[in-house]
């Protein structure tokens, strides 16, 4: 990540928050745009940082230096969704071990076809619930899917964006998803489909893969979470290396994931479970170990020692010799770790959101301190909380990615869960959906909170409970 420097300006920012703990990383320049200076790379050896512990976290600072030939066009891009178990309420070990493995196959797809992963989000919304009675349409019922499951979404940039090409890469999936029993959708690329948008290839009634069978240990809930970020010139085959390094530890498993670009910077989020291992032990060993002066940076010397001291041992691997690691001038950014909090996924309510901003310092929060006093307005109290707490004071942020482009413009979008008791207060019967109402009158009033606010240049602000529905000039 960029360093913070007083004054720099504001460029990119993603954030994503899953079982019970987030990540907000952002890009800034050292300095003021007009004040830009020439600042040699340092190629020595670095060593990783401890995180500074701040009231809401921790911080972790770090310089990394893009990779200026790494370009791509976001319109040629291959999405998909992978429905891993959308039934679950709570987080069990056999799902660390699916998703640390299907994270793996996405990216070795993406490598084969020379092209580079984009993005990478876990646990994700899956699409809309339709609901006829007797396949009569005229009883057609659209339910909003709950606002996360154990699902990964991801997206590919297409050097060859041929018909061919994406078939190959669908095959590929298909194939892997029929093998452990998961549900696959694609983006719907057809004219005037948005993100958000799908078409099922398949279906899956199944919710435990019969690859994971064998070890009941591996049914048990996840104990513990360790947070991990590494950062580095945004490559092909980066994501898969380091995946593929965390394979080789049988007991080391990936609950959760958010990976994307930002100012051809990579960043690859990572919540890994370790069975058999506390969080108040964990801590102790990576404290310990981040408080030496030769603690390595690197993605895989920093996790091969931390896993030697905590007592795991990988699998051997055929001899020979070894490819090249894209991720091998990586920074690491490791814990804290956690305890499991369960999250109740089904009880909360996606609310998608996008906003336009011109270029300045405050890109990021005024739009969003204005959505925030929007929805203390709308919804000032929660019915049965003990104490009066309004739609602001609840609502989070589990995906926000927001984004510079050259007509010196901030585009933002960003996935909110809200409490469906928050649905109580827009039920007064009609054809309208409860949801609809809500969107509807928080949208107003953001609107109203920034036309009041001393922020110029916010525009295109939209709320709705379907993705599809944002602006045009949103991302994904």
């Amino acid at each position: 990540m960029r360093e913070l420097a007083a004054g720099s300006t504001f460029l990119e920012a993603v954030c994503s928050a899953t079982n019970g703990a987030g990540v907000v990383i952002g890009t800034r320049t050292r300095k003021p745009v007009d004040g830009a200076e020439t600042v040699e790379a340092d190629d020595g050896p670095q060593r990783a940082e401890p995180p500074q512990p701040t009231d809401d976290g921790w911080i972790f600072r770090q310089a990394a230096w893009p990779n200026p030939t790494f370009i791509y066009e976001s319109a040629q891009t291959f999405e998909g969704l992978i429905g891993i178990d959308p039934g679950a309420r709570e987080v069990g070990d056999w799902h660390g071990l699916a998703i640390r493995d299907l994270t793996k196959e996405i990216a070795e797809a993406a490598n084969l076809g020379g092209a580079p992963l984009l993005t990478l989000q876990c646990p994700a919304q899956l699409p809309i619930i339709v609901k006829t009675r007797n396949h009569d349409l005229r009883t057609r019922k659209e339910i909003a899917a709950p606002c996360a499951s154990l699902a990964v979404r991801f997206s590919i940039a297409l050097r060859d964006t041929s018909v061919a090409k994406r078939f190959e890469l669908s095959d590929r999936i298909h194939e892997l998803c029929e093998k452990h029993g998961f549900s696959f959708w694609i983006a719907d690329t057809r004219p005037a489909h948005r993100p958000g948008n799908w078409f099922e290839v398949c279906h899956a009634d199944g919710q435990f893969s019969p690859l994971y069978n064998g070890d009941i240990r591996s049914r048990q809930r996840i104990s513990t979470c360790l947070p991990v970020t590494f950062a580095g010139p945004a490559r092909i085959g980066s994501t898969h290396a380091i995946v593929s390094f965390l394979q080789r530890y049988p007991q080391v498993g990936v609950v959760g994931c958010s990976g994307s670009t930002l100012a051809d910077l990579a960043f690859v989020h990572l919540q890994l479970s370790v069975q058999g291992v506390a969080a108040e032990r964990l801590n102790r060993i990576l404290g310990k170990l981040l408080g030496e002066q030769s603690t390595p940076a690197r993605p895989r010397k920093l996790l091969r020692e931390l896993f030697n001291r905590l007592g795991l041992k990988p699998d051997p691997v055929e001899s020979g010799p070894s490819a090249p690691d894209p991720a091998i001038d990586y920074q690491s950014f490791a814990g804290p770790a956690f305890a499991y909090r369960p999250h109740l996924m089904p009880d909360s309510l996606a609310v998608w959101i996008s906003w336009e901003i011109a270029r300045q310092d405050r890109s990021l929060d005024a739009p969003l301190d204005c959505l925030y006093r929007a929805m203390a307005k709308v919804v000032p109290r929660l019915s049965g909380e003990q104490e009066p707490r309004s739609l602001g004071d609840v609502a989070t942020v589990e995906y926000l990615i927001c984004r510079a482009t050259e007509q010196s413009v901030v585009r933002g979008k960003a996935k909110l869960a809200v409490p469906r008791t928050v649905l109580r207060w827009f039920s007064t019967g009609g054809a309208e959906p409860a949801a609809s109402k809500l969107c509807v009158s928080l949208e107003e009033a953001w609107k109203s909170e920034v036309e009041q606010s001393a922020v110029d240049g916010v525009s295109e602000l939209t709320v709705a409970w379907r993705e599809s529905w944002l602006g045009h000039w949103t991302y994904s």
